[in-house]
């Protein structure tokens, strides 16, 4: 399908074809990123740690226990502190409201190897209440620790520390009042004594609570072997949440996703894709492309649009049957596709007019019985045609001589596909469709036949048969590989097949290194209702300042150097240069230059003419004699007439629609 090329190359072209597809799913992933993450509350992290054998109230450094028994100690409490004695009473205290299996999902418990140190974090949308609960966790295990002892002393303290513990959570609960109540707040005046108060709640929740860490820190007895070594605080609790990380995940996650898509697209896909210096394809040889043609410009491009390259590489299509003909014009050619809608219609129309163009007596038969619509391109009517004549019983001529129909352009006929209801593939499969072909052969120089595409029947083959080759017509944006399989298996059924190549529809031209030539954008300076204008009213009065015909005063016609370059066939550029030397002479009116129409005509007179002699005579000093019958020139190729001719056929030119850039769309 394609020629070969390295992976890495195959990979960055599909890459710079689906650009559009990356970028919008990489925004998308980011956007919906961005979303989510703002639907989010942010998440806290406190952390408090405990510290394993170590009396450091007695102000001693002795350790209580042996190293590796201070570790498997750690170990054992890293298990207890999960278990529902110790997370119950926290739950129950601080009013959670969640279970202790929630609790351990929020809870995340640390060692560390070299340090006696248990490390207890919470997770929460808010920071102060992660702190009181990872505060009150380690607490809670110390006070259930076997190696706790409970004095007096410290049996008051813990009354005192529960009864600072309520006044917490009554304050807490006041200070979550105040900020609901604020968010409702209007007056300026109110708002202000919402914030006072507020002020006021949070220290002296704050006070409360140091008040309760210097408690709970000194109650300890003398022999405790834990204490808490770091609290959790609300104030440097750190967020959690990956802000940036998360919309970059999800960025990255939506560039993963189109890139794949991609590779699996192009994995699957085996439509067939146009390529520069591509020769062959399945074993046939590539004609090359056909241009993508603007709808206002369709059927007949070739006519409407004749100096476009669209145009030209259509009649470099025509070129190339020759070449694939060995030099001569095939006598006839089949135009066939895998699927109605690939252009087979309208390239069979466009070849037949561009071959007519070249001066063959061309004839274009709609050989597609089932669904032909060829007579519309020429706005003819299908009263009889080809079906009819193969289902008749009667002469060939006679009733060829009623179907074959004028196309209105030179040395082009056309024979519609009828309207007879006969089996189609029975038609072109009979003796009678052979002879057909044979007697059409004596009267036209080349035949064009649009068949049925292959996907609608053996109709093609029958065709393919009686031709001297078929080119096949593949739409570069919807003919896979395995439709074009199809169809040469559908060719290899017939008995003799010859297969001149195939060309590829719908191709941008201008996006090829080959046709992308300014060369076939070629447009007259003055455009053809101006120059008509002029030249009928040359010697009539009036302003004429931006006019490039005018008359003198003796009723000589003068041309502006741009009509005389019109007029003699060359460029502007070359006009002012033979000004310039003097070898052409000008007149000067009102600040400009003008040519007469006489001087032109000395011009071509002085031009130096080789004059042809009769083959086989000799002069009397041994050189051919002049040919005098053509060294004198006759009324008819006067050089008057030789210019009228010339202007007409100049103005025939500026007369067909040149094309700068048209919109490109699908053709039909």
């Amino acid at each position: 399908m394609k020629q070969a090329s390295s992976p890495v190359s195959a990979v960055f072209k599909l890459l710079l074809k689906w650009w559009w597809l990356i970028a919008l799913s990489v925004a998308l992933g980011v956007g919906v990123g961005l979303f989510i993450r703002i639907q989010q509350p942010n998440i806290y992290a406190a952390k408090t740690r405990i510290l394993f054998g170590q009396n450091f109230a007695s102000g001693t450094t002795a350790s209580v226990v042996s190293l590796r028994e201070r570790q498997d100690l750690i170990t054992v409490y890293s298990g207890l502190v999960r278990l529902p004695t110790i997370l119950t009473p926290v739950i129950e205290d601080l009013g959670l409201g969640i279970s202790v299996d929630q609790l351990n999902g929020v809870m995340r418990v640390a060692t560390f190897e070299d340090l006696p140190l248990l490390e207890i974090s919470i997770v929460d949308t808010r920071p102060d209440r992660a702190a009181d609960i990872a505060n009150r966790i380690a607490q809670e295990l110390i006070n259930q620790s076997p190696t706790e002892q409970v004095s007096q002393e410290t049996a008051f303290k813990r009354e005192q520390l529960a009864n600072i513990q309520k006044q917490i959570e009554e304050l807490q609960n006041q200070y979550d009042t105040n900020i609901t109540r604020g968010a409702t707040l209007t007056s300026a005046f109110e708002i202000s004594q919402n914030l006072t108060e507020r002020a006021a709640l949070l220290g002296n929740l704050q006070q409360l609570r140091s008040t309760y860490a210097e408690m709970s820190a000194g109650m300890a007895d003398q022999l405790r072997l834990l204490r808490i070594f770091e609290y959790a605080n609300p104030d440097s609790t750190p967020v959690v949440t990956g802000t940036y990380i998360s919309v970059i995940l999800a960025g990255a996650a939506g560039l993963l996703l189109s890139v794949a898509t991609i590779v699996l697209l192009a994995y699957f896909d085996d439509r067939l894709v146009w390529q520069e210096g591509m020769n062959t394809l399945l074993g046939v040889n590539v004609l090359g492309p056909l241009g993508v043609v603007p709808k206002n410009k369709l059927p007949l491009y070739i006519i409407s649009m004749p100096e476009a390259m669209e145009s030209e590489v259509l009649r470099q299509l025509r070129a190339k049957l020759v070449l694939a003909a060995e030099g001569t014009m095939p006598k006839v050619v089949t135009i066939i596709s895998y699927d109605s809608g690939d252009g087979k219609t309208v390239t069979a129309s466009n070849l037949a007019v561009a071959i007519a163009q070249a001066g063959h007596r061309t004839l274009l038969i709609d050989g597609d019985i089932r669904k032909g619509d060829l007579h519309e391109i020429f706005r003819l009517p299908n009263v009889m045609g080809i079906s009819d004549i193969l289902a008749g019983r009667d002469d060939l001529p006679p009733l060829l001589s009623q179907a074959l129909l004028d196309s209105g352009y030179d040395r082009l006929t056309i024979l519609p596909s009828g309207r007879s209801t006969a089996d189609p593939a029975a038609l072109l499969s009979s003796a009678r469709f052979s002879r057909l072909i044979d007697l059409l052969k004596t009267q036209f120089d080349v035949i064009v036949m649009d068949s049925v595409p292959t996907i609608g029947g053996p109709d093609s083959a029958f065709m393919a048969e009686v031709s001297d080759g078929v080119v096949i017509v593949v739409d570069s944006r919807r003919t896979t590989e395995k439709g074009l399989k199809r169809t040469l298996q559908a060719l290899q059924q017939a008995r003799r097949v010859n297969i001149y190549g195939i060309t590829f529809n719908r191709v941008y031209l201008q996006a090829t290194s080959t046709h992308n030539q300014p060369y076939y954008r070629r447009s007259a300076s003055i455009s053809p209702e101006r120059l008509n204008r002029e030249l009928a009213s040359a010697g009539k009065r009036g302003l004429q300042l931006n006019r490039h015909i005018v008359t003198d005063n003796k009723g000589d016609r003068l041309y502006s150097l741009k009509a005389t370059a019109i007029q003699l066939g060359i460029g502007e550029e070359t006009v002012k240069n033979w000004v310039k030397v003097g070898y052409l002479n000008t007149t000067r009116r009102r600040g400009r230059r003008w040519v007469r129409e006489s001087e032109m005509q000395s011009l071509l007179e002085r031009l130096p003419r080789h004059q042809l002699v009769r083959i086989g005579e000799r002069s009397a000093n041994g050189e051919y004699a002049t040919d005098t019958s053509s060294g004198h020139p006759t009324a008819e190729t006067s050089l008057p007439n030789l210019l009228r001719d010339q202007r007409n056929a100049l103005l025939d030119f500026a007369r067909e629609p040149h094309i700068e850039e048209p919109n490109q769309t699908d053709q039909s």
